[in-house]
């Protein structure tokens, strides 16, 4: 229960006995259940037998399975042990199989093999009586490529529907399983799906062995072409430029620049070796000729000869210079036969120094002409090597291509004889066999569900008809016949003055800056008369519809600028001025009586405007009240606080404004024309979103609120309204809208309870707004 019922000690007694009589507790539940049990029984009977009735209607389904073993370990026999598996070892390598299974390109051909285009559960099935009665007479049709096509597809998308494909748990083993009306065709299916799998793979790799071997024929045929073109620019860039090779390899160029040299270096050592000799024969001639001391330096038979017989006859000389005298003509031969044979010397040196002068010469022309072959030679060699480096690229380009054909004629043997040697990594481990019980349907599954089905149904609708018996019993005749609340809450709650015979406004009439408008008739409509009391709130007044003048004096529904059009029918009344709004601010008037007559909260008087929803009058009321109490003289403060419209906050130009202030008494602002101050509590804040104020702003507000002898606040709806609401807290009484032209649409009681509740027991009424005849509008009124 509660707890303002424990405190209100007027709680409306009679309400609680009416609820508790219309409350089904669990003990009433039970004796429900319990005078209705055969009815529930039945039900659920009846749900069990139509379940079993439709379950023989199914068509059987059979599901068999077979099992394949994926071992991406598997190495093939040629394959080098050091480098990895081809083939990966994460899950990812059985999730790609597993697609692969589920895949067209095996799927099709089990399609094909089994016929299942023709099949009834996969396929179209059979022709019928029909079609071979008429086949018989008109002739049969045959079908074109494409609608056997379409057929066979149809197939292969109905196989892969009635088949699943699972990893058994963390392992390498592949779950296939087929389902089909028969069980023998459901196992020859997974087996044949299986059996596709592993043909695939072998296709597969076949496939790729050969186009492997024929893109590295191609390439071969490429590579040769390539070779056989390199080498040709090398022969002929060679014999461009002269650069034939020696048997050794070498350049004839650098061949005979290393022979130019070696010769050269044997000239220069002749040459040398003559100037030598002619050097010393000339010092021998230059200090006389003495046939002992002439050595080795003439190297001469000649000479060797003439020195044997000068030595004889100089031995013969003394000999004979001993026994003879001097002028003994023995000793004068003698000593002639030495003079002769000195002078033979002499002229015998002569000669040879003669001949090796002219060796000299021939070996200084000899180097000469070596050196000017040699340089001749060595320009010649710069110039080859200039041209050897192109024709050492051209070689290199020409080996790279070579080596790249060697290897790609290696690699296309290799595949041609040693690829076709594959072991297959999938096998079948467990084949399929024909189930002996159906997955579809679980009949007995299927008859104990919709028995447990039907005791719920069942207790719903016994349960259900108990309630509704005793709604109608208490209910109805309560809300028909008792004028007095239904439904009251706790607290000695105070309604505001009621009055007899008020007059109603339209609320939500859009200005030209926001508020939507509504057109009414020129000629006031009489007043109706007002009941003294709604269930649980008292009528305070009632607000017609709030029209203006157009240019031709004519009243229409209020269509822009509410503003001033509530500014005017508040002051056509204050000043006794006869117009189309009169009737409006007398409404308004009798309100503000009504509140002044409720007693004041510390002087101040803070009132909270509600309704049901949007298109009630609220925010015209609101704003219509701040204006009736500036012309009474009440200092009064119009606070929006509804998050939807925002109108008052945007009529009056405060969203437009950039500053409006950081706390809510800097974001007070005055208008002098209107004689009130407006606070937008909603101002900045995200539209449709609800704030709530916290206890800072909350005390705020309260300390606002001592400066004015009225705040008028228009509040958010009542659906939307909590008990805690802080600006609920700190109102002192409080309104609700209703638009007379949705009261039918209204529960009136529950608006009476909701509103009570928030009240707790301070003064609340009710305004009907928009009352009489609404005036012909070329448009809906907001």
């Amino acid at each position: 229960m509660d707890p303002r019922q424990v405190e209100n000690p007027a709680y409306d007694k009679a309400a609680l006995q009416g609820r508790d009589a219309i409350a089904l507790d669990i003990l009433s539940i039970f004796q429900v259940l319990r005078r209705r049990i055969f009815l529930i029984a039945a039900i659920a009977f009846v749900f069990a037998a139509l379940t079993a009735a439709y379950s023989l209607t199914i068509t059987p389904i059979f599901r068999a399975s077979s099992q394949v073993l994926f071992d991406p370990t598997v190495r093939q026999p040629f394959d080098d042990p050091n480098r990895p598996s081809r083939t990966g070892q994460g899950s990812e390598v059985i999730d790609s199989q597993m697609s692969v299974i589920h895949s067209d390109t095996v799927l099709r051909p089990v399609a094909r093999e089994n016929n299942l285009a023709e099949d009834p559960h996969f396929g179209e099935g059979k022709p019928g009586l029909m079609s071979q009665f008429k086949s018989l007479i008109f002739g049969a049709t045959k079908k074109d490529a494409a609608t056997l096509e379409a057929q066979e597809t149809a197939a292969v998308e109905a196989l892969a529907d009635a088949t699943s494909v699972k990893r058994v748990g963390q392992t390498f083993v592949i779950n296939i399983a087929a389902e089909s009306p028969s069980p023998v065709q459901a196992a020859v299916l997974a087996n044949s799906i299986a059996e596709s799998y592993l043909s695939d793979q072998k296709r597969q790799v076949d496939l790729a062995s050969d186009e492997a071997a024929s893109q590295i024929d191609d390439r071969l045929v490429d590579l040769r072409e390539r070779l056989r073109q390199a080498e040709e620019e090398i022969q002929k860039f060679r014999a461009a430029n002269k650069l034939q090779n020696s048997d050794e390899g070498s350049l004839l160029t650098g061949q005979e620049l290393t022979g130019l040299n070696s010769r050269l270096i044997d000239a220069r050592a002749a040459l040398a070796e003559a100037t030598a000799k002619y050097d010393e024969i000339q010092r021998v001639l230059q200090s006389g000729v003495d046939a002992e001391s002439i050595g080795d330096v003439v190297n001469s038979p000649t000479i060797s000869s003439l020195r044997q017989q000068y030595a004889t006859a100089a031995r013969t000389e003394a000999q004979l210079m001993a026994d003879l005298l001097p002028s003994h003509p023995s000793v004068v031969q003698a000593r002639s036969q030495l003079e002769r044979l000195r002078n033979l010397i002499r002229d015998e040196i002569r000669r040879i120094a003669e001949s090796t002068r002219i060796d000299v010469q021939v070996n200084q022309e000899r180097v000469s002409r070596l050196e000017q072959q040699l340089d001749s030679t060595r320009n010649l060699s710069d110039v080859d090597q200039a041209a050897s480096i192109r024709l050492r690229e051209l070689e290199t380009e020409a080996q790279a291509t070579r080596q790249l054909y060697e290897i790609a004629l290696s690699r296309a043997k290799e595949i041609s004889q040693l690829d076709q040697v594959v072991l297959p990594n999938a096998r079948i481990i467990s084949p399929a066999i024909p189930p002996e019980s159906p997955v579809y349907p679980k009949r007995k599954i299927m008859v104990v569900l919709a028995g447990i089905l039907g005791l719920l149904f069942g207790t719903i609708i016994a349960v259900g008809g108990e309630a509704i018996r005793i709604a109608k019993k208490h209910l109805l005749p309560e809300f028909l016949q008792n004028p007095e609340p239904a439904m009251a809450v706790a607290g000695p709650a105070q309604s505001l003055a009621p009055v007899n015979t008020v007059v109603d406004t339209s609320h939500n009439a859009r200005s030209s800056v926001g508020l939507p408008g509504s057109r009414t008739r020129s000629k006031r409509t009489p007043s109706r008369q007002v009941p003294q009391s709604e269930p649980g709130l008292k009528v305070i007044s009632q607000l017609p519809w709030l029209t203006e003048t157009d240019e031709n004096g004519s009243v229409r529904p209020l269509s822009s600028d509410a503003i001033s059009a509530v500014q005017d029918a508040i002051e056509q009344f204050y000043s006794d001025e006869a117009g189309p709004g009169w009737s409006f601010g007398q409404g308004v008037d009798q309100i503000i009586a009504s509140i002044q007559s409720a007693p004041a909260q510390n002087g101040t008087r803070i009132v909270f405007l509600t309704s049901p929803a949007l298109g009630h009058g609220q925010t015209i009321a609101a704003l219509a009240l701040a204006l009736g109490a500036a012309q009474r003289g009440l200092h009064v403060l119009l606070a929006d606080g509804e998050p939807k419209q925002r109108m008052l906050s945007h009529d009056l130009s405060i969203d437009d404004m950039e500053d409006i202030g950081g706390t809510l008494r800097e974001r007070v602002v005055d208008y002098d024309e209107l004689d009130i101050s407006f606070l937008s509590l909603v101002s900045g804040l995200p539209k449709y979103k609800h704030h709530r104020m916290n206890i800072r702003e909350a005390f705020d507000f309260a300390d606002i609120a001592r400066d004015y002898d009225l705040v008028i606040i228009d509040g958010v709806a009542l659906p939307q309204l909590v008990e805690d609401d802080p600006l609920a807290g700190l109102s002192t009484q409080f309104l609700v809208t209703v638009a007379e032209r949705e009261e039918d649409q209204i529960s009136m009681p529950i608006l009476s309870r909701d509103l009570l509740t928030i009240a707790e027991g301070r003064p609340s009424g009710l305004v009907r707004t928009m009352t009489g005849t609404p005036p012909p509008s070329r448009r809906k009124y907001a």
